[in-house]
């Protein structure tokens, strides 16, 4: 009898780890017999507690790979993600992260001032996050506001060296002089079109002419010819 079988012989019902993969666990009968059970691409076995799905959970939840066992599944890889499952860093931004369910990528921000690490797998302070590099559109204010060219209601607000993408509020513009978001029409170069107004006065006197009849008393120049006959 192997190691599975003498296992679950102890624990019918319960599920017990695999002993060479992280993704994999068997699954004890009621009669003692070991079912191979497979958790989803990207996840671990996390035990008897509940995880993501099933007993399966995040591996840097679950301390997995440890060096004495690895994932037994090869990535299932699509746009964003490594595995199917999983939170995964962003190519280009150290604010941003991908968190992958099933295949499917959902972009993630983090919390104002903080940057995502990859070894936690979460957000967090700046200053725990070295392999992050400033970037360049910070580099001359690294905690201010930097205008976005030809826009007037976006710009980047840097916090540690980091920017983030900001919008103003409806009627405010970005002013690139007080680097913050003003009146609109205080901004040059991004003040609001006149409004036009629609005068329909004056319509009547259109339709109805009037001129002189010689006496000094006016006359509509529809009448004219009832009255000259």
């Amino acid at each position: 009898m192997g190691q599975p079988e003498m296992m679950c012989a102890r624990t019918k019902g319960g599920v017990i780890e695999h002993e060479q993969y992280c993704d994999s666990y068997y699954r004890c009968d009621r009669n003692g017999n070991p079912i191979l059970e497979q958790c989803p691409n990207g996840l671990a076995f996390a035990g008897h507690r509940r995880g993501l799905a099933s007993y399966c959970d995040y591996p840097h939840r679950v301390g997995c790979p440890d060096g004495t066992k690895v994932m037994g599944q090869a990535p299932i890889k699509s746009e964003g993600c490594e595995w199917s499952f999983g939170i995964f860093a962003h190519d280009t931004s150290c604010t941003r992260y991908w968190q992958c369910w099933n295949g499917t990528a959902t972009l993630q921000q983090c919390p104002f001032s903080l940057l995502y690490n990859e070894q936690l797998k979460a957000c967090d302070w700046a200053d725990n996050v070295p392999d992050c590099q400033k970037h360049p559109i910070c580099k001359e204010s690294p905690n201010g506001s930097v205008a976005i060219e030809k826009s007037c209601t976006r710009y980047w607000l840097c916090v540690g060296g980091y920017p983030r993408i900001q919008r103003c509020p409806a009627g405010l513009a970005f002013n690139r002089e007080t680097q913050k978001c003003d009146l609109d029409y205080t901004v040059p170069g991004c003040e609001p079109p006149p409004i036009v107004s629609n005068d329909l006065e004056g319509n009547n006197d259109n339709n109805n002419e009037k001129s002189s009849n010689g006496n000094g008393n006016s006359i509509n120049s529809n009448n004219r010819d009832s009255i000259l006959a």
